[in-house]
């Protein structure tokens, strides 16, 4: 019951719309108890007793009760449906801006799939219960109530003889309910595992079909979906025992009433209206008890779902803003890092950065070890170009994502202008660095709206003045619609160069004072990567830029070299300062450029 007390409380501010769609709901079902009660009248006083004054009231009560209560029941369908699907609209947006707001470590250590399935499938099934569960429920427990509370009051012996297979039902709802509850909770699981499968192998379908493993990918989904598959018998199992013996009570009820109702006719002189209003009473008492059955098993999946809803909404930020933290204003770009000491968690099943092994998942997580920083100290003057090279795994990637906050180190400080990181809001710290990565995302929108992302106001002319700076201008302004060119998901109608270009000029519009560079020109084509190193050349112009690159002629011209090896400092300089002392980065360059190219650098 945690899980609907918790819906019940998301639902307070629709308490209003709820009072007024209950209220005619207690409205209809008094109508609706009311017939049965006109037939005894028309049978036992009208045509039995002779009272012929009474017929056209008994007729026109009947139609007055059954109006009055089918328009009851269209203002409460209104209202309650109405609420419920704003309900939904809100708590999805709710989670959705909840996971906003989770950092990126949160994000490396689940699976999307799972991620989607439950801001989804799981408030689907909730959205199930809430705009048809919950209304059809109670309809149908006040009817049972009201209709039970009328059968003792015409005839109690007869009354509690056709109640009492309802509170055996009750009684066998409860302990199915503990049985199916963690059942339903394991298919949900299950079938978050079938949307993550489902959603990493289309993501990864160039993969898939490079090295021709599509028959080996279908046979691992169909092991997937086979695990859900043998869960969810377990639920139809458990229900396929359930509901016919809920049926056969129903059936026995109707038994109990026209047996012993009529032994109380032949022997107590039980009315025959009264009989027969118990039978017009029969499927209103029964006929409930068999839909709440159904709605009950509905509620035992709403909850399994419900609780995966809840399970993420009640996590907790990591990384969050401190509770006096205040806007950063616009900065120079002095970057410091004091004995800075930083580890990925040991429980993180997240990839590693694309710059550190070549994989495709920039500023990500790698296993224990790898990206570790140990007491890293620098600072870097505003407008100075800083490389960073090292050996794969050195932690370079992971120095990047720790300027942006999307991780706090264990310890040391990061100062940006002299301003402590965790003293600022996220937000306001952001919006003034950019960065170009290795495989930038585009979202599948225009080119307008994709360079726009950082600066969703921006006029026309600003747009194609950043796309001129990035050398994008002339490639948009081939395509048929130009800059209002639908781009395709991750930006898949364009080429690997037009993608960075644009990234490029999303990077303009923002106009950082920090700008971070990984690995931005390692997967684009050779005759694209001039172009698109110019246009970087012209967006590091007068900002703190941080470069890494495997391809130590692009390090090489930046203002200061840091060569981090092991998670530590090794060297510093620039790139005629680190070559003369021969330590690390000369073998480095001597191995990308051979003997001969240092031998010309150094003279």
């Amino acid at each position: 019951m945690s899980v609907f007390s918790r819906i019940l409380k998301l639902l307070r501010p629709h308490y209003g719309a709820l009072v007024i769609g209950l209220s005619c709901l207690l409205f209809s079902t008094g109508a609706m108890l009311l017939q049965p009660v006109l037939w005894k009248v028309m049978v036992d006083e009208v045509l039995i007793k002779g009272e012929k004054q009474y017929f056209v009231h008994v007729i026109a009560a009947m139609l007055v009760a059954g109006m009055l209560g089918s328009c009851a029941n269209g203002v409460r369908t209104w209202r309650l449906e109405r609420t419920a699907q704003k309900f939904v609209l809100e708590l999805r947006q709710r989670i959705f801006t909840h996971l906003q707001a989770q950092p990126l470590a949160f994000f490396h250590e689940r699976r999307s799939g799972d991620l989607i399935s439950r801001v989804v499938g799981d408030v689907d099934t909730v959205q199930e219960v809430v705009i048809n569960g919950t209304d059809t429920f109670l309809s149908n427990i006040l009817g049972m109530i009201g209709v039970s509370a009328v059968l003792i009051w015409m005839n109690w012996k007869l009354g509690l003889a056709t109640v009492f297979p309802v509170l055996v039902t009750l009684s066998l709802m409860r302990r199915y309910n503990s049985k199916v509850k963690p059942v339903y909770r394991a298919a949900r699981d299950k079938l978050g595992d079938v949307s993550a499968k489902l959603q990493e192998n289309l993501t990864g379908v160039n993969t898939v079909k490079a090295f021709a493993r599509e028959e080996e990918t279908a046979e691992r989904f169909h092991v997937t979906v086979m695990n859900y598959f043998t869960q969810s018998l377990l639920g139809i199992s458990l229900r396929a025992r359930y509901m016919p013996l809920v049926q056969f009570l129903t059936f026995f009820g109707s038994v109990i009433m026209i047996g012993y109702g009529g032994w109380l006719f032949m022997y107590e002189h039980l009315p025959i209206g009264t009989l027969i209003a118990y039978r017009g009473f029969w499927w209103q008492l029964y006929g409930p008890v068999y839909s709440i059955a159904g709605i009950n098993d509905m509620l035992q999946r709403a909850n399994a779902a419900g609780s995966r809803i809840f399970e993420l909404l009640d996590h907790t930020p990591e990384l969050r803003d401190a509770p006096n933290a205040t806007e950063l204003p616009r900065i120079l770009g002095d970057v410091q890092f004091d004995r800075v000491s930083f580890r990925y968690a040991a429980h993180s099943s997240a990839k590693p950065p694309a710059s550190d092994t070549n994989g495709t998942s920039p500023l990500a997580p790698k296993s224990v070890g790898a990206g570790t920083l140990i007491e890293l100290s620098f600072r870097v003057a505003p407008g100075t170009r800083v490389g960073l090279v090292g050996p794969s795994g050195a932690g370079k990637s992971t120095l990047l994502a720790l300027i942006p906050r999307f991780y706090d180190p264990q310890a040391g400080v990061i100062r940006i202008d002299g301003v402590d990181l965790r003293s600022i809001t996220q937000r306001s710290l952001r919006r003034q660095i950019g960065m170009v990565l290795q495989e930038s995302f585009l979202f599948n929108e225009s080119i307008m709206e994709n360079i726009r992302f950082g600066r969703p106001h921006a006029s026309r002319e600003e747009v194609e003045a950043a796309a001129r700076q990035s050398n994008a201008h002339e490639f948009i302004e081939r395509l048929t619609h130009g800059y209002d060119t639908l781009v395709g998901e991750r930006g898949v109608k364009l080429s690997g160069g037009q993608r960075q270009r644009i990234a490029i000029a999303r990077a303009f519009l923002a106009d950082p004072a920090i700008l971070l560079l990984d690995e931005a020109t390692s997967a684009v084509e050779a005759e694209s990567e001039a172009i698109i190193q110019q246009a970087l050349d012209r967006l590091m112009c007068g900002r703190t830029s941080f470069v890494v690159s495997h391809r130590l002629s692009v390090i090489r011209p930046c203002d200061v070299i840091l060569v981090i090896d092991g998670g530590r400092l090794a060297e510093h300089g620039t790139h005629l300062e680190l070559l003369e002392r021969g330590g690390l980065y000369a073998q480095m360059y001597r191995l990308q450029m051979g003997a001969e190219e240092v031998e010309s650098a150094r003279a």
